[in-house]
């Protein structure tokens, strides 16, 4: 539950730092801040009911993916998070500028936050460019450990003897 409540908890602080931000969408008349999503983007609209368009105004955007946990019993329990940053630019030779703001703005921010719900950073933040962009959009990946809480283990008095 500890690892749910930290994606749910890092999205909610994500939207919060991200909220200023003012990065181009697929329609060119809209500037808006970074979406933060847990898990996946959000299914595309099915085009045949209704007429609905199939576009989605996903970008940019940001998704937080737990991609797993050791826990060392007795001494850490780390939970190791992907956070992957989208963002749309026609600029094909600054267009990739856009995206690593983005995971600047989320670097500086946990930096200064350093805990999240009960989760705390454990210093370790990466970040990396995608070397191949279907242009205009651009990605990045972070990945980010938190130290969670262990579980304690109840002792019975028989454990004793």
């Amino acid at each position: 539950m500890l690892n749910i409540n930290l994606i749910d908890d890092l999205v909610a602080f994500l939207n919060e730092a991200l909220k200023e931000m003012r990065l181009p969408t697929k329609d060119e008349n809209i500037v808006k801040a970074p979406t933060v999503y847990d898990g996946y983007l959000p299914p595309k609209k099915n085009p045949s009911r209704r007429g609905e368009d199939t576009e989605q105004d996903d970008f940019p955007y940001v998704i937080v993916r737990y991609l797993g946990e050791e826990d060392q019993q007795y001494k850490e329990n780390v939970a190791t998070l992907r956070l992957v940053v989208g963002t749309f630019s026609k600029d094909e030779q600054h267009g990739w500028r856009d995206n690593l703001n983005v995971m600047n703005r989320i670097k500086i921010s946990l930096g200064k936050k350093q805990v999240i719900g009960a989760a705390s950073i454990t210093g370790t933040i990466s970040m990396a460019l995608f070397e191949e962009h279907p242009k205009p959009m651009w990605h990045g990946v972070m990945e980010v450990q938190f130290n969670l809480p262990q579980v304690e283990w109840e002792r019975s008095v028989l454990d004793d003897y």
